[in-house]
């Protein structure tokens, strides 16, 4: 297992891992609660294609899940060594496929745990991207004529003549 300590908080895990996955070439596709931990899934695409080519079975391990939870005052990152895949598989002979992989991971988690990131200039009520959940956001209703509904404001004319 690739284990790692983090001083961050646990709802802060979600965007340092967005940010060194993104840095390192990867994607991260998505996350969900597993009972009080937080399950991360990692996609690092380019990374992948030899590991298929080797063995096609690698791909019951793919993309990558990570964890995370709160452990006292610390959080918990971790994933399974890619090199574990190779003993499971039964294919040793394979590992040195899987360094590159495991490097990136290591990075990811060591720069999600341990690295600050430059933050925002602080706004009291102003959210980031990465603070925005857009899970319950309702679409902006616009007219056939490319008219916002909510800028009629009920009278049927736009309410600003503003600029």
């Amino acid at each position: 297992m690739l284990h790692f300590h983090s001083a961050h908080r646990l709802d802060q895990v979600e965007a340092g891992l967005r940010r060194a996955a993104e840095r390192y070439g990867g994607t991260l596709l998505a996350t969900g609660l597993v009972g009080e931990a937080l399950g991360f899934t990692v996609c690092f695409s380019q990374l992948y294609a030899p590991l298929l080519r080797a063995d096609i079975r690698f791909s019951a391990f793919l993309p990558c899940r990570i964890s995370a939870w709160a452990k006292g005052d610390a959080v918990i990152l971790e994933t399974v060594s890619p090199r574990e895949y190779c003993r499971l598989l039964h294919r040793p002979e394979l590992e040195p496929l899987l360094e590159p992989l495991e490097e990136t991971l290591r990075l990811v988690l060591d720069e999600a745990a341990h690295h600050h990131h430059a933050s925002p200039p602080s706004h009291e009520h102003a959210a980031t991207e990465d603070q925005v959940n857009m899970r319950a956001a309702l679409p902006q209703r616009i007219d056939c004529h490319g008219t916002k509904v909510e800028e009629l404001a009920g009278t049927g004319v736009h309410d600003a003549q503003g600029g």
